[in-house]
């Protein structure tokens, strides 16, 4: 009897470590994302100013409120977690941006390959 009890023990603490260690991965994963959202949200009205049809400007407003809509989810759920929220640094969303900042640089005003270049641009950043 005394195994058994032992063994349930050791299941018990095993558990709740990897329950510990799930939180901190899912807290963390957390805050990548948020700064992902809030770094889109400091890119989009740039990427708006720099296209040229006036569709494509109307799709990067509609993006802006669906990633202002993001940030807030993101931070009910670091309210639900009792947490402030704080953003990591996302290297892939990083590098994707500034992806978008060189086509603006790159190409010139006013033409389709820059409102090309971000579409390309704003693509990707909704894939991760």
């Amino acid at each position: 009897m005394a195994n058994k009890t032992k063994s349930k023990v050791s299941k018990s603490a095993g558990a709740a470590a990897n329950d510990s260690m799930l939180k901190d991965f899912f807290q963390d994963e957390i805050k990548d994302i948020y700064w992902a959202e809030k770094n889109i949200l400091k890119a989009l009205p740039k990427m708006k100013k720099a296209a040229t049809s006036s569709e494509l400007q109307n799709a990067f407003e509609e993006h802006y409120a669906q990633t202002q809509t993001h940030v807030e989810r993101l931070e009910k759920v670091f309210a639900l977690l009792e947490k402030k929220p704080q953003a990591k640094k996302c290297d892939a969303m990083a590098g994707i941006l500034q992806e978008g900042t060189g086509i603006i640089e790159e190409t010139k005003k006013g033409t389709a390959t820059r409102d090309v270049g971000l579409i390309l641009a704003a693509q990707k950043s909704r894939t991760l």
